[in-house]
Formats: C-alpha cells, structure tokens, sequence
C-alpha cells in the first residue's frame, strides 16, 4: 500500500514513523501483543540505511565493557541495552531469519555479536504487522504531530502522493533515522566543516523525527557532536549507494594515519570511527593513511568480519576516484604523498619517529603510539588520501530508557517515543553496534507506548474536543 488516503483504519493503537530497524522491531513488537499498527516510510522500499549495512548485529557484552570503550554516553540507556541484547538476540533467531556463527574477537574491537538477514528480517516484520490488521505505507511523510490536551501527542498528519490524511493513534513512536542527511543540522551540532562530509546512509533521514519532537516540546540529548561513520577514499567520483561497503577503510586501525601537513593526529587503535570523527576538523578534512605490504595482505585485502565483502579496499578507492600510491621504497611514497600538498619533511620525520617508537626509543610524538604499533618495513608501500563519512549521528532526541520522548525538564511528552537514530546519547563518540541498539530500543520503546496507548485514544475521544496540531 503506497497512498495513506487508501487507508482502510485512519486509527491505530501505535503509529510509527519510518521502516528501517528500530521502526519495525517496534511494529512487529506490538502487533504480537495484540495492537492494531500503522507505519509510514517515507521512501520507496522499507529498511532504511539497516538494508544498506552488512547487517552486523551486535553490541557489547555487559555493561562494564560499555562503559570501558565509551564511557560518555548516558549511564541509563547503557544499562538497558546491555541487559536487554541477549533477549532481542533470541527474538531475532526465533524469527527463523538466517544468522551467522557468534562472531567475537578482533573484527569490532569489543562486544559480540551475528550477521543476520536483514532483508529477511524486514520481511518478517511486515508479515507480523499486516497479518494481524496493521498496515504499511511506502512513499508517505509524516508533516506534522497531532497534540490535544496536555500536549498529549495522539496521532500525526501524514503526506504521500494523494496529499495530507491525518491518522489517529494512541500513540507514536518516531523512527525516521536520524538527520545525517541535513547539511544545516549537521554543521550546526557536529561542526562548520561537516555540512559537506559524505553521507553514508539512506536518503530520506533528513531529522524530520528530530524537528516534529521539538515541534512539541522534545528535548535534544547529549553527544550531537559526534557521528558514527567511516573513512572512505578521497575523492570519489559519483558517490552512491554502491561505495559504502567496499570503500570503508575498517583496517585503518592498523595503518598510520596523518594530516595534510604530515603529522599524526590521534591514536589509530582507538577504532576507525573515532579516527572518522577527527578528520572533519582537519584541513580539508582530508587525510592520509599508510600501510606497508604487510599490513595490506593482512587488512585490507581479507573480509572485515566473517562472510565479510573479501575486496581489496585500497585499488577499490582508487578505481572510485581516491588518490592512491604505490611505491617501492619509503622515500618513492613520500615524494608521491607530497605531490598531494603533504610536506615531504614533516612525512618523512613522522614516520621515522613512529619507527622508532614502535622499536621502543624514547621519541617526542604527535600523538599516541597505538596499542600495536604497525611500523612500515615490508615493500611495497601504500598511502590513500582518505575523508569521513556519515552514518548516522549519536545525538538526537532525548529519551529515557523506556524510549519516552522528554522535554528539556525530563519529563515525559505524553504519547510520543522515539528509537534507533533518531534517539540519542547512547554513545559518545564511540560507537557500539547500530542494529542491536535499534532493535532494542525499537522493541522497549513499542511496549511502553501500548501501556500509555491504552488510555491514548480513550482520553482524546472523552475530551470530545477538536484536534490540536503541531508542526
């Protein structure tokens, strides 16, 4: 169904607003309790940026794991996520979906976690909606909130091709995926240089979520200023949908990254999206990452986590566009880096202090040595101009653990929740697995807005007053 003005049932126990995972976690949640469902996506196919993903399901094992790799996200949420994985972990597998083996060890640094089927997934999810009376419609914007008494939020206006048509809900649950695809949201809260930071994501997350929260008086969490993302090659010619797995760059944790003037600037290990996040505020935004042979048979040419893309991500950034070297001595690499504008001086300098911090010499240095320092020894030598790219951002709305929506005070906004990128500060700055934390907040957010849902609908009818809007 593609036209909400066909809608047989204007009126829902819970509407939610976007399909990708946190939305129809939430939807097939409900409709298992018995709730009559609505959904609006507003792109053509439902899934979100989790159908783009290699469908990674994961996020720390416990909560002191959490807090050791991203100490600065909100305490509360931690808690939930944490204790409530294991379940969503099973309430995935129960949905007769494919999973892979239990994948740990070295390929996200922390946590545990499955590949799964997330178009099988998405489809499951629809079933269960549909089947029990519910009901999914593609190519349909929400434009506004419908409030009433109290500033109850009981339903929301909703626009596709036929025009508006508001639906009555008992209450909402905003899903829309974050604003990673608004140049003005993402200079204003993740920095002046970020507006023209690649979007790796779907693109219909534009934080409209975002705006109809605040349009009724929902708070902004903490952490806007980070993302979760990954470094890609520079430049890329016509950047699509087709890059955003084969151009990542995982592995950059062990090369050696510099800036444009040659100097390191942070602790490579520390993951590839605190490195991500970095480079927006360098020059240009723009770094170089270098590896020797080594490094590039072991990273970069291998699959990043089991049943991973096997793809060499270096030749395939420099077939995108990147600008990408070869050379069989280290001197050869640095006058080809130089030629990008990199100081051949300061290069050359940088990495011979890193060679002797990796043989153990006491040496002033840029920034922290990794935890396995990864020298440049075997030829040939590799450098690729790498940028950042946006995934989605790690502020948002703000909620508490049950997925209520909150005003600037802390308390609840009646009848309005939100999960997955539209909810933030669970992390900061580091990142801890995006499908995992949709699904659980998706499912905790669905079964605390049918407990306020029942008396949602109830409440506007017996008010017998006329509907509010805000927009």
């Amino acid at each position: 169904m593609t036209d909400p003005a066909a809608l047989e049932r204007p009126e829902v126990d819970l509407l939610v607003l976007g399909a990708g995972m946190a939305g129809l976690a939430a939807a097939a949640e409900a409709a298992a309790a018995g709730a009559i469902v609505g959904v609006a996506e507003k792109l053509p196919e439902i899934g979100g940026s989790a159908a783009l993903s290699a469908g990674i399901f994961w996020a720390p094992r416990d909560e002191a794991e959490l807090r050791a790799r991203i100490p600065g996200g909100e305490p509360e949420l931690g808690r939930a996520l944490t204790a409530d994985f294991p379940a969503a972990v099973d309430w995935v597998r129960g949905t007769g979906i494919e999973m892979s083996e239990r994948i740990e060890g070295p390929y996200f640094g922390f946590g545990v976690g499955w590949q799964i089927d997330v178009s099988g997934f998405f489809d499951w999810c629809r079933r269960q909606v549909e089947g029990r009376g519910g009901w999914i419609v593609r190519d349909t914007a929400a434009r506004e909130l419908i409030a009433g008494s109290g500033g109850r939020v009981h339903g929301a206006v909703l626009e596709g091709p036929e025009g508006p048509v508001p639906v009555e809900a008992g209450a909402v649950l905003l899903a829309t995926g974050g604003f990673q695809g608004d140049p003005a949201l993402v200079a204003s809260f993740i920095g002046p240089h970020a507006d023209r930071v690649l979007v790796r994501s779907n693109p219909g997350s534009v934080g409209d979520g975002f705006r109809l929260a605040g349009a009724v008086g929902g708070a902004a969490s903490r952490s806007l200023g980070g993302f979760y993302g990954h470094l890609v090659g520079s430049p890329v010619e016509a950047w699509s949908e087709r890059h955003f797995l084969p151009l990542t760059q995982y592995h950059s944790i062990y090369c050696i990254l510099v800036d444009m003037h040659g100097r390191r600037f942070i602790d490579e290990s520390r993951g590839d999206e605190y490195s991500n996040q970095a480079v927006v505020s360098l020059p240009g935004s723009r770094a170089v990452l270098l590896a020797d042979d080594a490094t590039r048979r072991a990273r970069v040419v291998t699959a990043p986590y089991p049943r991973g893309e096997v793809v060499d991500r270096f030749r395939a950034a420099a077939d995108a566009g990147a600008r990408y070297a070869i050379a069989d001595t280290l001197e050869r690499l640095i006058e080809a880096v130089a030629a990008w504008g990199v100081p051949a001086g300061t290069l050359r300098a940088t990495l011979s202090a890193y060679d002797q911090a990796a043989a153990g010499q006491a040496v002033v240095m840029d920034a922290p040595m990794p935890a396995a320092p990864a020298p440049l020894r075997v030829a040939p030598f590799h450098a690729l101009e790498v940028q950042p790219a946006l995934t989605f951002p790690l502020g948002g709305i703000r909620i508490d653990a049950e997925g209520h929506v909150l005003d600037r005070d802390d308390r609840h906004v009646p009848g309005l929740f939100a999960a997955g990128a539209d909810a933030g500060g669970l992390y900061h700055e580091g990142y801890g697995g995006g499908l995992g934390m949709s699904c659980v907040f998706g499912r905790r957010a669905a079964r605390a807005a049918l407990a306020e849902a029942r008396g949602g609908l109830a409440a506007v009818r017996s008010a017998g007053e006329p509907t509010g809007r805000h927009g």
